[in-house]
């Protein structure tokens, strides 16, 4: 069923092909389930297909037809034996449940945005006064502080660079430097979130070997150099240079009115990378974003606050968009290249860290660009959407004043 969804999410398996492998198996209801479904753990998922099902070929007109379109990621999602879930949004990083995971010492999940063939995310959680084991990794790495506090050494030898982070800290790790994670606090255990480029390195290199045991040091990105975690450079008029940000719920953010009224942001070049470009997204009271879509791959974390996303692949009209509703801790990544807008229905200013591919589709020559939906061009549906949850969650808040509203996936 997972191939299934895929294909057809894709939009890579032809639609009398689907017709025919539903009405064979019965398929058409746990499908319609499983597409209300914000994320989904694979220990319960369905058997897969056999592998010849699972092939995708070119047109008859395209390459000879019959070429198999490979996908190296996806094969590899199939056949780990990690613990991962998949989906487009996690409701709380810092609560997701959690499994042992011998190969990093500690437990973890790894997640697995539907539709994502270049990022992915994953959360690590550190033993009381333990660490991680020790790796050296052959891709880039944004990694934000969910809960508890420690240390991370980088580098080898005396020379090795030690980060102390807590909730909040935003950090980045130098393509296949050495380093390893540390949990200070003896009584708790501590949780890491990293969003990574690995299913790219995999889509392009096709080897784990590659990527777990390449012996080589990027000493242009990482030289063990004294202040590498502690210089910080405003480069331009909202883009920082630094490897490392104690606190991004409250750094600094500058004014972008061209994101909507009262938006402020701030990008941050970190680490040398050439593919995760991160930034800070802060919007007020009573307001969204305005609607747009990108050419590239994003992957959001709620920071604080309360509010919801809509999304839909060729418009984003109110009859048409889907909804996630999102708070502190949650973790969306809308389908690349969909439409797609946050709203703001809290009592507080709310603030989300995206990480993305930044400019790098354009280095690969995908002819797409951003598209913003201005608003004199939103369908007028949107607006009144954001005022009736406005007003759901407005007296949801009055008639429990001390629960916590539940995460919706619909169209």
């Amino acid at each position: 069923m997972n191939d299934l969804m895929n294909d057809l999410f894709l939009g890579t398996m032809p639609r009398r092909r689907l017709l025919e492998l539903l009405a064979a198996s019965g398929l058409a209801a746990p499908l319609l389930a499983a597409q209300q479904s914000p994320a989904r753990d694979r220990k319960g998922a369905d058997k897969p297909a056999p592998q010849e099902e699972s092939l995708v070929y070119s047109p008859a007109n395209i390459g000879g037809g019959g070429r198999v379109e490979r996908n190296f990621y996806r094969d590899w999602t199939r056949k780990a034996k990690i613990p991962i879930v998949e989906g487009h949004a996690i409701q709380d990083a810092r609560t997701q449940e959690l499994r042992p995971w011998p190969e990093i010492g500690g437990r973890g999940v790894y997640v697995h945005f539907t539709g994502n063939v270049h990022m992915d995310t994953v959360i690590y959680e550190i033993p009381p006064g333990k660490a991680l084991v020790p790796r050296r990794q052959f891709y880039e790495q944004v990694v934000y502080g969910l809960a508890g506090r420690g240390y991370t050494t980088f580098g080898e030898g005396p020379a090795q660079n030690k980060v102390d982070w807590g909730e909040g800290s935003l950090m980045a790790v130098p393509i296949n430097a050495l380093h390893r994670h540390h949990n200070s606090d003896p009584a708790h255990p501590a949780r890491l979130l990293a969003i990574t480029s690995f299913p790219f390195t995999l889509q392009v290199f096709g080897s784990m070997g590659l990527i777990d045991d390449l012996n080589f040091s990027f000493t242009d990105r990482f030289h063990n150099q004294p202040d590498y975690f502690t210089r910080t450079e405003r480069v331009r008029q909202r883009w920082d240079r630094t490897n490392f940000i104690r606190d991004i719920r409250t750094s600094d953010v500058v004014a972008w009115e061209e994101r909507g009224k009262g938006n402020a942001s701030m990008f941050w070049e970190m680490a040398g990378q050439t593919i995760l470009e991160p930034h800070m997204s802060q919007f007020p009271v009573g307001a969204y974003k305005l609607g747009h879509r990108h050419p590239y791959e994003a992957i959001i974390l709620t920071l604080n606050g309360a509010g919801f996303s809509l999304y839909a692949k060729d418009n984003l009209k109110d009859s048409a968009a889907r909804q996630l509703d999102w708070q502190a801790g949650s973790v969306i990544s809308p389908p690349y290249f969909w439409y797609h807008q946050h709203f703001n229905t809290g009592n507080t200013n709310v603030r989300y860290l995206a990480i993305t591919e930044g400019d790098f589709p354009k280095r690969l020559g995908i002819p797409l660009d951003v598209e913003q939906i201005e608003a004199a061009q939103e369908d007028a549906g949107i607006k009144r959407r954001f005022d009736r949850e406005r007003r759901r969650r407005s007296a949801a808040a009055h008639h429990h004043p001390h629960g916590r509203l539940q995460r919706r996936d619909r169209g």
